[in-house]
């Protein structure tokens, strides 16, 4: 499924910049990626899809990867990775895309009234807690990981 640029409207994390950036590419990246996370213990996936970027009239198409926790496809965010060059430079940015069905659930809970209430109640004794802290965890890793890919 093709992204539009105005999609990418919520960065995850600061850009990572590689000041020798000429070797630095989506392969290079998911390569890095993976062994990263592999080495600090959490899972990762990767499709390849693309990006739509500018107007009507001077469309373009752009490769990006999109990042997954192959463990909780559908109900975890996934996140959007672009590769940019400017002179010797290459820059990665990170966006979320989609929705976390914890944090939904946390959500409705926190709106308050009956419903909110029994949601509540039902995140309580289904352990919604210890989902949403294992679900957050494996964001603060996936983004240490990320940052970490700077060596390449």
């Amino acid at each position: 499924m093709p992204y539009a640029e105005r999609d990418l409207s919520t960065p995850w994390m600061p850009q990572v910049r590689f000041p020798n950036g000429d070797n630095v590419n989506l392969m290079t990246l998911r390569e890095a990626i993976q062994d990263e996370c592999d080495s600090n213990g959490i899972p990762v996936a990767f499709k390849e899809d693309q990006l739509k970027v500018g107007g009507m009239f001077s469309s373009q198409r752009e490769d990006i990867l999109v990042m997954y926790n192959p463990q909780h496809e559908f109900d975890y965010l996934r996140f959007v990775i672009r590769v940019q060059h400017q002179g010797k430079y290459a820059f990665m940015h990170v966006f979320n895309m989609g929705g976390s069905k914890n944090y939904k659930n946390d959500n409705r809970a926190g709106a308050g009234g009956t419903m909110g209430t029994m949601r509540k109640i039902g995140n309580a004794l289904g352990g919604h807690n210890a989902k949403l802290q294992e679900e957050e965890n494996y964001y603060a890793i996936l983004q240490d990981c990320l940052s970490n890919v700077t060596g390449i």
